[in-house]
Formats: structure tokens, sequence, C-alpha cells
């Protein structure tokens, strides 16, 4: 075959593959795409599943976290949850505490007479009978434990007392302080240490020296987190400290949207470009203070807005959380502000059991721990005094914490009170359910008017008997 016959044939075959070379890179090209494509989307998978682990319903999971926590947004230094935070606070303080304390005898009042005066002095003393005892309950709701040191100081001209016991909160935030139980019983609160650190006041480093306080000089109780570890607590608003923020961030959306779109944009139409520039001009000179205007041909007048469809969800997320908020922490929605889900009467009765139900546990622990209290006072004097006659006996009185509900007056009036006047229920009895009353008080008192009203009918009796004397006698005579 010569030279232009080969010429040929070769330009025949390539040719032939010409088209196929042009399938085959076509073919690599797709290919090479779709490996880019998978590979994109292994990585956007990767990135969600990051996400999805970083993402939290919890985001306050460490006791020290939360507490920090709990004392900016209380103390108002947070970025968020202040506002809910702070109410929730002090209104649980207010429902716990109640009508503050009550000290009674656990037998005769007579019996109980010196403990008596001494428990109201003491509580006198240390202010428990005015500001103290809510000032501790909020302490104990940011913190979640409650630890008091007690002491006995020179009490010099108040009343008739030379030495009396004082207490004083102490603060695990400012400390840190550590419980150290009983080897063999971890209800058994032997010591309270803490180490030494320092603290920022006022812009100033302040060093807090160590320190330990042995029973019976402190007295600790925490209301929250598991029995067996003392040192486990947590409060009680810990649990939907997330909710918290989320209502305040959702309020701060629906803020910006209403910064951004609230306002309608005024949209003026015309018909070409020169008279758009006519009237952008004319705008110019009229007293008309806008941010943005559209100016268009057609020559129409109106205002461009978006949809605010989206604030809908914005605020069913609010009530939303709210509601779980009043759920976790026992305050009814309208004491948060929701007083249009306050839809009754009958509705607004029953969030009263609600409060009393989501308090009674932190109010049965303050009972607990106000009654410890006054046993390692007494304990205290007592040792103080032991070379004088006579102890306190911490056994013949008792603490109460009386929380008054419409129930109980109802129940007192339609039971008890029907069975009293029909003689199948005494009248001390009664009066025993009748809340801060002094039933002693009252029964003497009742016995006292029940006498004098005796004497004042045997004087009438007597007078009458005399009247009918004198007129007998005045008869007897005319006859």
């Amino acid at each position: 075959m010569n030279k232009p016959e080969n010429k040929k044939m070769a330009l025949k075959i390539l040719n032939f593959f010409q088209p196929n070379k042009r399938l085959i890179e076509d073919l690599t090209n797709k290919y090479r795409k779709s490996i880019e494509i998978q590979e994109s989307l292994a990585l956007k998978i990767g990135d969600l599943e990051a996400d999805t682990s970083r993402y939290k319903g919890n985001a306050y999971t460490s006791y020290p976290t939360a507490v920090v926590a709990i004392e900016q947004k209380y103390s108002a230094k947070a970025d968020w949850g202040v506002v809910l935070t702070g109410n929730i606070i002090d209104l649980r303080a207010a429902f716990i505490i109640g009508n503050g304390l009550k000290i009674i005898p656990t037998g005769k009042k007579t019996d109980a007479e010196a403990e008596l005066k001494w428990a109201n002095d003491f509580m006198a003393y240390n202010k428990l009978d005015r500001e103290l005892a809510q000032e501790l309950a909020k302490e104990a709701e940011i913190e979640g434990k409650i630890a008091i040191k007690l002491a006995v100081e020179d009490a010099k001209g108040w009343r008739d007392y030379e030495k009396m016991v004082s207490m004083r909160f102490i603060s695990w935030a400012d400390v840190k302080y550590l419980i150290k139980s009983a080897p063999d019983d971890y209800m058994n609160y032997e010591k309270l240490i803490w180490k030494a650190s320092t603290k920022t006041v006022a812009g100033e480093s302040v060093s807090i020296d160590a320190g330990a306080l042995e029973a019976p000089h402190f007295v600790y109780n925490k209301f929250g987190g598991r029995l067996y570890d003392p040192n486990d607590a947590q409060p009680k608003i810990m649990k939907c400290l997330t909710q918290i923020d989320d209502i305040d961030k959702a309020l701060r959306d629906w803020r910006e949207i209403n910064n951004l779109f609230a306002a309608p944009v005024p949209d003026i139409e015309c018909d070409d470009e020169e008279a758009a520039t006519d009237v952008k001009a004319r705008v110019q000179d009229f007293n008309f203070k806008i941010k943005k205007m559209l100016i268009h041909a057609k020559s129409k007048f109106g205002f461009k807005g978006p949809s605010m469809e989206g604030v809908d969800s914005l605020e069913k997320e609010i009530i939303m959380k709210i509601k779980i908020v009043s759920g976790t922490t026992g305050i009814p929605v309208h004491f948060l502000g929701m007083l249009d889900l306050l839809k009754n009467r009958a509705t607004g009765e029953n969030t009263r059991e609600m409060v009393v139900a989501g308090t009674s546990k932190e109010r049965i622990i303050w009972v607990g721990t106000y009654a410890e209290v006054i046993e390692k006072g007494m304990m205290l004097m007592n040792e103080e005094g032991k070379k004088k006659s006579g102890t306190l006996d911490p056994e013949k009185i008792a603490v109460d914490i009386p929380i008054y509900t419409a129930e109980q007056w109802e129940h007192i009036e339609k039971v008890f009170l029907p069975m009293n006047l029909g003689g199948r229920l005494s009248l001390e009895y009664l009066l025993s359910q009748v809340p801060n009353l002094d039933v002693d008080e009252e029964m003497a008192r009742q016995e006292e008017k029940e006498e004098t009203e005796g004497e004042k009918l045997k004087a009438e009796n007597q007078a009458l008997k005399d009247e009918t004397a004198i007129n007998k006698t005045v008869v007897e005579e005319e006859e």
C-alpha cells in the first residue's frame, strides 16, 4: 500500500475514533461531576450530623454553670432571661414562706413558756419575723441549697439577754463550701469547709480565708439533687433555664422583625422615568419624613411591606415555652404576664392549688431547716449558760409555716362549723383549724367571757330576788 492510501486509511480510522473520544470525555466529565456532587452532599450531611450533636435541649447541665447563670440573671447582669428569672425566684420565695414562721408548742403552752419566749426572741433578734425569712428563701431558690452559720455573741442591751445566738447565711457562690457527712451516715452532716479563694467586689480583688464549721455551729439543707449525696443540689429553676433564654431570644427576634418590617414602605408608581424623577424631587420638598420609598411608572401611590405571618410562629413559641416554665416552677402563667390565658374564675382558683402544690416540698424542707436552727441554737445557749439553772428543751416546741387557701376556709365553713353547731365537734378543735389563731389564748378568753357573763347573770338573778322580796314585804305591810 502506497503512502497516499495509508494516509487515507489513517484518516478514516481517526474519524472513526474521534466521536468515541468525545463520548468518553463526556462520560468522564459527567462521572467527575457526579463524584463532586456526592462528596459535596457527604460534607453537608456530615455538617448536619455535627450540628445535631452540638444541639442541646438543656444548655445548663452542671450545677456551677447553672448557679452562676441564675445569679447573673437575678442580678440583671446576664444577656438573656433576666425578667422571668427574677420574677420567678421572688414569687416562689413569697409563696414558700407564705405568712411567715410560727413557733407552736408541741404540748401544753404553759409547759413550754421558756422555750416559746426564747424562740420568738431568737427570731426577732435575727429578723426572721421580718425580711430575713424571705431573703433566705430567695437565696435557696438561686443556689438550690442553704447553709447557715450559728454563733453565740454578746447581746447586752438587747431585751434582757447578755448572750444570744446569731445566724448568718453562707453563700456557695461566694466560698464554694463542701459538706462532709459521717462515714456511715450520709444524712449526718458533720462539717462544712471551704478553701481559700479570691473574689471581685466593686472591681477589686478580695481574699477569702479558708474556714470550717462543725456541728452544731452550722445548719445545712438542700432542695434538689440525689438524697445520698449531700453536695448534689439543684435549684428548681435550673431545669427550665434554657426555655427562659429561648423566650427572651424569641422576643428579641420579634423586636428585630418589627424594627425592620412593621413600618410599611411608601410606593409611588409613575408613567415613565421622567415622571419618576419629577415625583422624587417633589417628595423631597414635602414635610414627609420617611426612611425608604419605591418610585416607578404608572403614577400610583401605595404602601409595600412583607408578609408578617412568620411572627405567628414566634408568638406560639413564646406562649408554649412560658407554659413549660410555669409547669416546671409552679408559678401560674398569669403571674408571668399571660393574663389572657386565664380563662375564668374557676381556673384562677385552681391555680392557687398549683402554687401550693408547687412549693409544698420546699416549704416542708424549710420547716425542718428552721426546726434544726432553733434546736441547735438552744444547744449553744444551754452550753453557754450551763452553770446557770434551767435548760431549754427543743422538744417542747415546733416550727410551722402556715399557708392559707380558699379551700381551707370553705372546708371550715361548710364542714367543721355545722358539726360544731350540731354538737358533734368541740369548739377547741374548730378553733385549731383556723389559721394563725392561738387556741389556748382564745379558749382562755372564752372562759373569761363565760365567767364574766355568769357573774353578771348571777348578779341580775340576785337583784331580781331582792326586788321580789321587797315587793312581797311591801304587800304584807299593806295588808
